[in-house]
């Protein structure tokens, strides 16, 4: 445990359409790292959760940002990523190297570098109502994000936003800390994973069977994975 007194805060951000309470929370993180012996800071993506929601897609042109200016004041951190927090968490490594002692991202892979698939369409579906011929995938990535509590319009206000973060393989060599990334075999969303590995110095790799990219953050290995590479980091 000697190596957690600099560094035991964890910083776990959600993605889109999630929240600190119905990603991390509700599915045990908080305490199960508590449990452990870190601190655990949830941070609320602008227009999610309790953070500002805003209708103006100009309002969220720098996730980044808005997370920067919430990070606990410790010299380093660890930090545990979703699906988009794990672009945000990347982003700020990339900002400032070794702001991070580990990181720990669930989820993305390959869409690291692709636009969020359907944003358009789903952000339709927050703003006029949910219509018979939406494509499936749509009506449950419309429907997840009304269901963790946000205002619709906020979320698809994000959604409408000028792409970001934007990352490349050139910005990713600048993050300095290791990385952990998980995925499930049945993530259509985040594989292929190894386009992202391959960016980051110093990255692994876990694959669980059977999971899915909605499901992941309820996983027992997930959350078994996430707390051993954090506490050897």
């Amino acid at each position: 445990m000697s190596k957690l007194i600099d560094r035991k805060s964890v910083v776990l951000i959600h993605g889109w359409g999630g929240s600190t309470h119905s990603v991390w929370n509700s599915n045990g993180w908080l305490d199960l790292l508590r449990n452990a012996g870190f601190d655990p800071v949830g941070i609320d993506l602008l227009g999610h959760g309790d953070a500002l929601r805003s209708h103006d897609p100009a309002r969220y042109a720098d996730l980044a940002s808005e997370v920067i200016a919430q990070l606990p004041d410790d010299q380093v951190l660890l930090g545990i990523g979703y699906s988009l927090g794990c672009k945000v968490l990347l982003e700020i490594e990339t900002r400032q190297p070794g702001r991070f002692a580990a990181l720990v991202l669930g989820g993305l892979g390959g869409n690291v570098y692709a636009p969020e698939a359907l944003g358009a369409v789903v952000a339709q579906c927050l703003e006029d109502g949910i219509p018979d011929e939406a494509p499936p995938v749509a009506k449950m990535l419309a429907r997840y994000g009304v269901s963790a509590g946000n205002d619709p319009l906020a979320i698809a206000a994000c959604l409408r936003r000028e792409p970001n973060p934007s990352l490349t393989p050139e910005r990713l060599r600048a993050v300095k800390c290791p990385v952990l990334l998980v995925s499930g075999d049945a993530d259509t969303v985040a594989f292929p994973v190894d386009l992202l590995a391959d960016s980051i110095t110093q990255s692994s790799v876990q694959i669980l069977p059977g999971v899915d990219h909605l499901h992941l953050p309820e996983n027992k290995d997930f959350k078994a994975a996430a707390l051993r590479f954090l506490a050897a980091s």
